[in-house]
C-alpha cells in the first residue's frame, strides 16, 4: 500500500487523530523511507483537505470545530439531497446491481474498522448516475471530513442497526425512482448523523 494511502486510511478510521501532527522525519523513520515521499504524500493529503501543511515541519491532521462540522453538514444536505433526487430519476439497472452490491458490502462491515469505506462506497454509487463529477468531488471532500471526526467515537457504532435500517430504505426508495421521498430520507440520515456527532463533542 502506497504511503498516502496508508496515512489516509489512519486518518479516515481514527488512528490519526484530528489535530495530530504529522512531523516528516517522524514518519519517515517509522515508515522507513526518505523525507522526499513522506512530503509528496502529505502534499496529497493536503490536497483532498485531510491535513493541513506546515511549512519546514511536516502537517496537522485537519480539526474543526462544531461550527464548521455543522457548515460541512448543511452543505452536505445541500449537496448530496441534489445528487440522490438527480441520480434516482436517471439510474438504470446496472447502477441498480452496482449500488446493491456496495449496500450488501458496507452491511458486513458495518461496526468494524475502516466502515467508511463501504459507507462511502455506497453512498457514492447511488449518486453516481447524476454524473456529477465536480459535486461529486466536493461531496467526496466534505463527506471525509465528517468521517475522520466521527471516528474519534466508538459510541456511534451503537447506532449502526439505524445506519443500515436507513441505508436499506434509502436505497429501495432510490431504486423505485422515486426522488422526492429518497432525498427526504437521505436528508433525515444525514441530520441524524449530525445530531449525533454534535453531541459527542463536549
Amino acid at each position: 500500500m502506497a504511503l498516502i494511502d496508508t496515512l489516509r486510511d489512519q486518518i479516515l478510521n481514527g488512528a490519526l487523530r484530528p489535530g495530530a501532527e504529522l512531523v516528516q522525519t517522524d514518519l519517515a523513520a517509522r515508515f522507513g523511507v526518505s523525507r522526499i515521499p513522506v512530503r509528496d504524500a502529505l502534499q496529497g493529503l493536503a490536497a483532498e483537505r485531510l491535513v493541513r501543511v506546515i511549512p519546514n515541519k511536516g502537517a496537522q491532521v485537519i480539526a474543526l470545530t462544531r461550527d464548521e462540522l455543522s457548515e460541512a453538514y448543511d452543505l452536505r444536505l445541500l449537496l448530496e439531497t441534489d445528487l440522490i433526487h438527480r441520480a434516482a430519476r436517471q439510474a438504470g439497472p446496472e447502477d441498480h446491481a452496482e449500488a446493491l452490491h456496495c449496500l450488501r458490502k458496507s452491511d458486513l462491515e458495518a461496526g468494524r474498522p475502516g466502515w467508511a469505506t463501504g459507507d462511502a462506497a455506497f453512498h457514492s454509487a447511488l449518486y453516481a448516475p447524476a454524473r456529477r463529477p465536480r459535486q461529486m468531488a466536493m461531496v467526496e471532500e466534505l463527506r471525509r471530513c465528517c468521517a475522520l471526526h466521527s471516528a474519534q467515537y466508538d459510541s456511534l457504532i451503537t447506532k449502526t442497526e439505524q445506519w443500515l435500517d436507513e441505508h436499506q430504505s434509502i436505497f429501495d426508495t432510490w431504486a423505485r425512482g422515486r426522488a422526492d421521498v429518497a432525498a427526504a430520507l437521505l436528508a433525515q440520515h444525514i441530520e441524524a448523523a449530525r445530531s449525533l456527532l454534535l453531541a459527542q463533542m463536549v
